[in-house]
């Protein structure tokens, strides 16, 4: 008797400003280890108004990219990640509202050929450090072959072609 394997998958997070900076778009856009993919889902366009922009204040922020944008579209996805890779900082912040490690992706400015992980800084929630020596087990195998940049360029690409197109909007 054959059994399935599930794939293992990684996802990739981001939120891109549209039209007159006043206008987000959150999306994910999950894939193979070989950035092949799986699944791609976005909001609907969010602008938060001057009442919102009082009441939240210096909290609009986390709302908007956690409560509205980032937590929602990773609980919505039908594949499940074993990880999800993210370029925004705000973004780090939906690991408490889900189940595997988020991680922070920063290009360092001055590689060397020496630096870890083809020059990306890769950082973790501070609440969940203990995970980094599994997120480094995972990413590193994947740096050697792949950059893991590239698909967030797809994403932001597909994210500006949803919006051109009117998907999500009410």
């Amino acid at each position: 008797m054959s059994q399935t394997v599930e794939p293992q998958l990684i996802a990739f997070l981001d939120v891109v400003t549209l039209e007159d900076k006043a206008t987000l778009r959150g999306g994910t856009l999950i894939t193979d280890l070989d950035t092949k993919p799986y699944e791609f889902r976005c909001t609907g366009p969010v602008q938060p108004s001057s009442l919102q922009r009082i009441l939240y204040g210096a909290t609009l922020d986390d709302y908007v990219y956690v409560d509205l944008l980032g937590g929602p579209l990773l609980r919505a996805a039908k594949e499940k990640p074993m990880l999800v890779m993210v370029q925004n900082e705000l973004l780090l912040r939906v690991r408490p509202t889900v189940g595997y490690p988020v991680v922070l992706l920063e290009r360092i400015k001055k590689a060397t050929a020496s630096s870890r992980n083809g020059g990306l800084l890769v950082r973790v929630h501070p609440s969940f450090s203990d995970e980094l020596d599994a997120v480094h087990a995972t990413l590193d195998p994947l740096l050697e072959k792949r950059d893991l940049l590239e698909p967030f360029e797809r994403l932001r690409v597909a994210l500006e072609e949803a919006h051109r197109r009117g998907i999500g909007k009410k």
